[in-house]
């Protein structure tokens, strides 16, 4: 009985450091940070880093000192997030109508307003815009958006385009634009813009729009005419480009896009003009845990071009993210681009860029240097937060900036399997069972020794 006590004491005793390393974090990278005289320091994260991190919200990512301390530290946004901008639904009035453009003039009637005839213009068609007011003030105006009825506009390439703008409808400035609005369609895939960029703000009470023959088909098409104002604050965006993955279908590409980079918008990497991508992309989260994929996912077709036209180079905008990123973006997410054009699509060609969201990390340097990032773990990692929110003058403007070193391997990284996720509790419930053994074992032992006392 003694020995079976003893043996079994043993296996606890074996069992118990196993199940206790989870209080240790195992990192599997690390990079050196450079030195400076402060200590309150910041550092802006590469891409590789952000790559690398397995948890969201860069969970497990530490700064320690040279004695593997970690120290306190917080990651944020280098810039404000991107605000929408203010829109405005604007009135037009077609040249091509008198009943329109006589209704503008009774709306601004005033002793110095024009006749009807002298809107006219001899050479060009046209019409005009009227500014909405806001707050008893004239909408600035940053750019106009267009929409029109696709069954009546085929094509369109309005390349005499000219942009006026007027206070009085009589004296007219000319406004320099930085893109036009267009739709046509290139080897039978449709591709259009609805967006007149202006190279400043204006602000102004009327905007003539006006054009030759080319122009003329959109005054028949026209639904409505919304004013787009300057962006608020700029959301500073940096783009990486990254080669896809092959997959077993010939025309299907796909990634695991990191939980902890910061996302906002891709588009195809177009080395060359004449480049033009269709196709739909899949994106569903990936449950690391049990190496299974949920069945939330969300599908949304794409076209991507690079072209020539009698307007110049035409580039399609940068491609929105998907509808699931509002609500589970926080986790690894596996991105599938299956190409309906071109065929066949060459591995070299699938390229893509995401455009994201720089982050800075601020941290106090307590202990001696040199310092250095630790990132890359699976286990819970405890965090030494910052005493002072972002906010303050010492979190925004005090801190001095230091570098991020060449990154290096110290465990080289599986893949995620169920059971490693388990084995602590496998282990934690192997010596429980152990224990109550031991307890039982304990009691019979005290009741035979009981009887032979009595």
């Amino acid at each position: 009985m003694l020995n079976k006590l003893l043996a079994l004491f043993t296996l606890g005793l074996w069992l118990s450091p196993m199940v206790s390393q989870g209080a240790e974090p195992e990192f599997h990278y690390q990079a050196p940070l450079s030195e400076a005289a402060s200590e309150y320091r910041r550092a802006e994260l590469p891409w590789e880093v952000l790559a690398h991190l397995l948890q969201a919200e860069q969970a497990d990512l530490q700064v320690v000192n040279a004695a593997g301390q970690a120290v306190p530290a917080r990651v944020s946004p280098i810039s404000d997030l991107e605000l929408n901008p203010e829109e405005r639904s604007l009135s037009f009035f077609r040249g091509d109508d008198p009943t329109q453009v006589g209704l503008l003039l009774t709306l601004g009637a005033s002793p110095s307003a024009p006749k009807l005839e002298q809107l006219a213009l001899a050479d060009r068609h046209y019409l005009i815009v009227q500014n909405a007011v806001f707050d008893g003030k004239l909408f600035t105006l940053q750019s106009l958006n267009l929409a029109w009825d696709n069954q009546h506009l085929a094509q369109w390439l309005p390349k005499s385009l000219i942009l006026e703008t007027s206070d009085d409808l009589q004296t007219w400035q000319r406004v320099t634009t930085q893109s036009l609005p267009y739709i046509l369609k290139e080897q039978e895939v449709l591709v259009e813009n609805h967006r007149i960029e202006f190279a400043q703000p204006v602000q102004a009470k009327f905007l003539r729009l006006s054009g030759q023959a080319d122009f003329a088909p959109i005054l028949t098409s026209l639904q409505g005419v919304t004013g787009i104002a300057p962006q608020q604050t700029a959301q500073r965006i940096a783009w990486q480009t990254i080669p896809l993955l092959t997959t077993d279908q010939p025309q299907q590409f796909h990634y695991l896009m990191p939980a902890s980079v910061p996302v906002k918008q891709w588009r195809m990497h177009l080395a060359q003009s004449g480049d033009l991508y269709v196709g739909e992309l899949v994106t569903r989260p990936l449950d690391e845990r049990y190496g299974k994929q949920r069945n939330q996912e969300s599908r949304v077709s794409f076209v991507d071009y690079r072209l020539n036209s009698d307007l110049g180079e035409l580039r399609a905008p940068a491609q929105s993210l998907p509808n699931i990123y509002s609500w589970d973006a926080n986790q690894v997410m596996d991105w599938h681009w299956t190409f309906t054009q071109p065929q066949p699509l060459t591995a070299d060609k699938a390229v893509v860029e995401f455009g994201w969201q720089p982050l800075e990390l601020h941290f106090i340097a307590q202990g001696q240097g040199p310092f250095r990032l630790v990132y890359g773990s699976r286990d819970p990692i405890s965090h030494l937060d910052l005493p002072f929110p972002d906010e303050t003058m010492a979190g925004r403007w005090l801190a001095t900036t230091v570098q991020v070193g060449a990154e290096q391997v110290l465990k080289p990284l599986d893949q995620p399997a169920a059971y490693k996720q388990w084995l602590p509790y496998l282990l934690g419930g192997v010596l429980l069972v152990a224990v109550l053994l031991l307890l039982g074992m304990a009691r019979h032992l005290w009741r035979d020794l009981d009887k032979t006392g009595s």
